[in-house]
């Protein structure tokens, strides 16, 4: 399969796109630090084209970009990096990032900014992906899709799963986090068994490498 090039096109209509994503895309979700990128990356080596929510989320606050503004607007000038060259407005993550910890209600603030956003470049992504017309299976891989009640935009959705242990152990390895930091994170989103009990397909992966990637072989070969 093609990798995504951005081809001159017209942008499709809502109504078209969802139409679109609900007979062509899978959503690729899990609790965090449950295996969802191994999988990402295994799809991906098979030829699949993932689109990556946490990419996006990324893109959207790049200097210049409407969402950044927004965010700067709401939490003040104080979640921006010092001393940038240029007067150049760039995000402090990890201010931004235990401002939402401490708080939810910040945390649910910045996720209605950068939600639709989100959504609407993710959007501009399948328009220019080449993809209209085309009997092609691709992913969305992206923490939320049921937390924020997006399970139904999808063909189907996959979702990944390991013990609350190894979950916490994962995040607190991954992001240099300590227990109470990485359990806050844990608890902002739907418990990783229970969504994987909601989606159309569940993918364990408390298993080997070389178990996982049959795991992963067999359910393609039924897309």
């Amino acid at each position: 399969m093609s990798k995504l090039e951005p081809p001159i096109r017209a942008p499709s209509s809502p109504e078209d796109f969802a139409a679109f994503v609900k007979s062509h895309c899978i959503g690729l979700t899990g609790g965090i630090a449950t295996g969802k990128t191994t999988v990402a990356n295994m799809l991906r080596k098979k030829g699949y084209v993932v689109i990556d929510a946490d990419q996006i989320a990324r893109q959207i606050v790049e200097p210049g970009e409407p969402a950044l503004d927004a965010i700067i607007q709401h939490f003040g000038p104080d979640v921006l990096l010092a001393d940038r060259p240029h007067n150049r407005l760039e995000l402090d993550r990890e201010k931004l990032r235990k401002i939402i910890m401490a708080k939810a209600s910040e945390r649910k603030s910045l996720e209605a900014i950068t939600h639709p956003a989100i959504h609407q470049k993710f959007k501009q992504i399948v328009d220019n992906s080449g993809f209209f017309g085309l009997n092609q299976i691709f992913f969305y891989e992206a923490s939320l899709i049921f937390e924020i009640g997006r399970a139904a935009l999808f063909l189907k959705t996959w979702a990944t799963f390991c013990s609350p242990k190894n979950q916490l152990e994962r995040l607190k390895a991954r992001s240099n986090l300590s227990d109470a930091e990485a359990e806050v994170l844990i608890a902002s989103q739907i418990p990783a068994v229970a969504k994987a009990k909601m989606a159309t397909v569940s993918i364990d992966t408390d298993v080997s490498i070389d178990a996982l990637q049959s795991k992963i072989d067999s359910l393609i070969s039924d897309l």
